[in-house]
């Protein structure tokens, strides 16, 4: 999801801050992001069955959902890790109010536009109430995806601080604060399983993404070479793993799918950090090594991908409004056809929300929105 630019040139001057760092390749952001992209959709397709709203706990269907969907959960964190990566690298000509200026066109306009919209949507679809759509709205969760608008804009606010920390901030430092911010994330989202504990509001949304944030930045000015591709291996195989086997024993001994579950899923569930952080050390390794491909049919995937690529933002806002009207016009079954379903709903709501997409960003004045 392009929310964010890709860093051009190196440094404006050659002295530098201790992390003044040049410019990180990102000849492979492109097909993470088209890759998170597709997992979203997909996440949100499997949800029902995982849930067990259309499959029994333990049978086929359910766990052919929730092994995918353990294995497809990276997707926020990785998005949230490309913006920290792309956005917190020093930059010595650009102040806090030319970062404002240039991000708010970014996430701003979205923010207020689908908001508003898929308030005005729920309220047409479900008849939610007035104060209802109030109450969504300021905890940041106008929708089932759309607090992530609010955790970018959030980050956002913080950027040109965290700059100067990063900047002058020893590497060995910055892992601590990185892994600290995770920590308390996790934590956070630990105690808010005790009842009537937590609770998030739309400017709060973000602070248990800092971690991610600038990890993100860490990892991508990190060597990417064979090591990073064995421990992105090792990471994700068992992050997932643990995902997967945590849920199913919390949903095993509370007898239903409950908040235990829920937590494993959770994105700062440890096991969630360790898939994610693999997950994006290994969707760096084939980006970079795609992007090495030379040769006509390597160049012509590269170009699908960059396209796709400018797409995903927009095909993130509305694929949860094309998901949910797919199926009040289909229906879902229950039991081994709800995996069928949920395939070919997530197939569908991805190539409809593409096309949606690519017509919006060519309007004038509606393209600001995706």
């Amino acid at each position: 999801m392009r929310v964010d630019e890709t860093p051009a040139g190196g440094p404006a001057s050659t002295k530098r801050a201790p992390n003044h760092t040049a410019a990180p390749a990102t000849n492979w952001i492109d097909l993470a992001r088209v890759c998170a992209m597709g997992a979203v959709v997909l996440v949100h397709a499997f949800s029902p069955l995982v849930s067990t709203t259309h499959a029994e706990l333990g049978s086929h269907s359910w766990w052919a959902a929730h092994v995918l969907d353990s294995a497809l959960r990276w997707c926020v964190p990785v998005f949230v890790m490309i913006s920290g990566g792309l956005l917190l690298r020093p930059r010595e000509h650009e102040d806090a109010a030319a970062f404002y200026r240039k991000r708010w066109a970014k996430i701003g306009v979205p923010l207020i536009v689908w908001t508003v919209a898929y308030l005005a949507w729920e309220r047409w679809r479900d008849g939610i109430a007035a104060s209802d759509a109030v109450a969504a709205a300021s905890s940041g969760t106008p929708s089932i995806h759309l607090y992530f608008l609010y955790v970018i804009a959030g980050l956002y606010l913080l950027t040109p601080f965290l700059r100067t920390v990063v900047a002058y901030t020893s590497r060995a430092g910055l892992w601590w604060f990185a892994w600290l911010a995770l920590g308390i994330g996790a934590a956070d989202q630990l105690l808010g399983l005790v009842e009537g504990v937590g609770g998030s509001t739309a400017a709060t949304q973000f602070l248990p993404f800092l971690g991610y944030y600038l990890l993100g930045w860490l990892l991508m000015t990190s060597d990417p070479g064979p090591r990073a591709l064995r421990y992105g291996t090792v990471l994700f195989t068992g992050g997932v793993a643990a995902t997967a086997v945590a849920a199913w024993a919390a949903a095993a001994v509370a007898g239903e799918w409950g908040t235990g579950a829920e937590y494993v899923y959770d994105f700062l569930s440890p096991t969630m950090v360790v898939a994610s952080v693999g997950a994006f050390l290994l969707l760096r390794s084939a980006g970079l090594k795609l992007a090495a491909v030379g040769g006509p049919a390597a160049r012509r995937i590269g170009r699908v991908v960059s396209v796709l690529s400018g797409l995903s933002f927009g095909v993130y806002l509305v694929h949860v409004m094309v998901l949910n009207t797919l199926r009040d016009i289909g229906g879902t079954p229950d039991g081994a056809a709800a995996f069928l379903a949920a395939c070919g709903y997530g197939a569908a709501t991805a190539v409809i929300s593409i096309v949606l997409v690519a017509v919006v960003q060519r309007i004038p004045y509606l393209r600001a929105t995706v």
